[in-house]
């Protein structure tokens, strides 16, 4: 196998890959572990048991990923980026900011009740970057790029509107995935379907539309804006 190289990355070492080696085999040993601790759970998970469903000795996975806690930042990046491909995806060519602050509510509703284990794996995350400087650097780096992509969809939004926003737009993506996250988690303490809560986020979202209509001393499109509220309630229904 030769020397592992080593590299500091956001305070913690991690090896990288030397030319000719398999790039696919550290994705495999991701997706596994994504499998183990989405059913079984950070905690009573171990490496052997993510190295049996990957089908490589556990030593290949230290290889790749020097602790645990290295393995689990990994899990969460990639599920994370999957997540918000597939919410840009969702948003891809809609110009209409009502339509598109709905879509984006509504993908992100249903992939939260659709697959919990993500949320479940982040908040295990957040535990262990408490109590570990390095994991809470990481954690913080997936934060904030996970703000930036929201803030980049609020400036889209906000730009169409017909008078400027009265809240910063990182204000308002940092209270937007606070919220996102928020709802998740106590979706999982409940054990019960975020879907109408995130109906609600929707229409807290959508009241900021009215707002600047009424800035720009126009009449806000009640009509519409309750059109698409009623989407809401028929996503929370139809789970």
């Amino acid at each position: 196998m030769g020397v592992q190289q080593i590299e500091e990355v956001g305070g913690m070492a991690a090896v990288v890959l030397q030319p000719g080696e398999e790039p696919g085999r550290r994705g495999e040993i991701i997706r596994a572990a994504a499998r183990v601790l989405g059913r079984m759970g950070y905690s009573d998970s171990s490496i052997k048991q993510i190295a049996l469903e990957a089908g490589v000795a556990p030593g290949l996975v230290h290889y790749y990923f020097t602790s645990k806690e290295e393995l689990l930042v990994a899990v969460v990046h990639d599920l994370e980026r999957e997540m918000v491909s597939d919410w840009q995806s969702a948003v891809d060519g809609i110009d209409d900011p009502l339509e598109r602050i709905v879509a984006a509510l509504d993908h992100t509703a249903v992939r939260a009740s659709e697959h919990p284990e993500f949320f479940r794996l982040l908040f295990d995350l957040y535990v262990v970057g408490l109590n570990n400087p390095a994991i809470r650097e990481r954690c913080a780096e997936l934060w904030t790029r996970f703000v930036d992509d929201i803030e980049a969809e609020v400036r889209q939004v906000l730009a169409k509107l017909p008078a400027p926003g009265s809240v910063p737009p990182r204000d308002l993506a940092e209270a937007i995935g606070g919220a996102i996250d928020g709802i998740a988690l106590a979706g999982l303490v409940r054990d019960a379907s975020p879907l109408a809560v995130y109906g609600a986020l929707k229409a807290m979202l959508l009241s900021l539309v009215v707002t600047a209509y009424v800035n720009a001393g126009m009449d806000p499109p009640v009509a519409r804006m309750r059109a698409l509220l009623d989407r809401a309630g028929t996503l929370a229904a139809a789970e």
